[in-house]
């Protein structure tokens, strides 16, 4: 049956977009300052100079969800990399990288729906949220999120596993080093207890990460 052979999260994810755009009222923005652009111009840009949003059919979502999800690992990884450099400027040039990359770019084109167009982003946004949570001995709450952002990665993609040991490894490392403290101890218990206990509730994945 669907949904104990294959990863759901990216099914979940467009019918959850699908679902909250329906709820949303349809709304219209006239784009005036392009009445002070030479005539005709006007008729260049999207919807002739008229914004409009509505919602949307199913498949029209399906074929938009891996270019969102491409924009939302974008930002993520520039968090990330702003939060390791500790440099904005390495986040901003992080985040060009990310988004001209061929490997990156062929997960991120609409039409493109498969499950890497969306793990992607859950990768990044657990990675990140790892390292917000051992900034100090007193982020570890932040770890609450990474596990739930660990849980839609299992969700979604079989490489979750990636995930999995990258964290460990690098919490290993760090009591290696001598950089271990009660914060990091609190940070990597809850992330793994939260994100493996939820990672079981997926049917292709079970008791495997046990």
């Amino acid at each position: 049956p669907i949904g104990t052979t294959t990863y759901p999260g990216m099914q979940f994810a467009s019918i959850g977009i699908w679902k909250v755009m329906k709820l949303l009222p349809k709304a219209e923005w006239e784009m005036k300052w392009l009445e002070q652009l030479p005539k005709g111009w006007k008729t260049y840009f999207p919807g002739h100079g008229k914004l409009s949003f509505s919602s949307m059919s199913l498949n029209d979502v399906c074929v938009l969800t891996p270019a969102w999800f491409g924009g939302v690992a974008t930002l993520f990884l520039v968090l990330l990399t702003i939060e390791a450099s500790e440099s904005t400027s390495a986040g901003v040039a992080a985040g060009l990288v990310m988004a001209i990359i061929p490997a990156h770019m062929m997960r991120s084109s609409a039409g493109e729906y498969d499950n890497e167009a969306v793990a992607v982003a859950c990768f990044c946004a657990t990675f990140w949220l790892w390292c917000r949570s051992i900034r100090t001995p007193q982020s570890w709450p932040w770890s609450i999120l990474a596990g739930l952002a660990y849980f839609t990665a299992a969700a979604t993609w079989g490489g979750y596993i990636f995930v999995n040991n990258m964290i460990g490894l690098h919490a290993a490392v760090l009591v290696a080093l001598g950089k271990n403290n009660s914060g990091l101890y609190k940070a990597y218990t809850l992330w793994y207890v939260i994100g493996t206990s939820l990672a079981t509730l997926v049917p292709v994945i079970g008791w495997s990460p046990l």
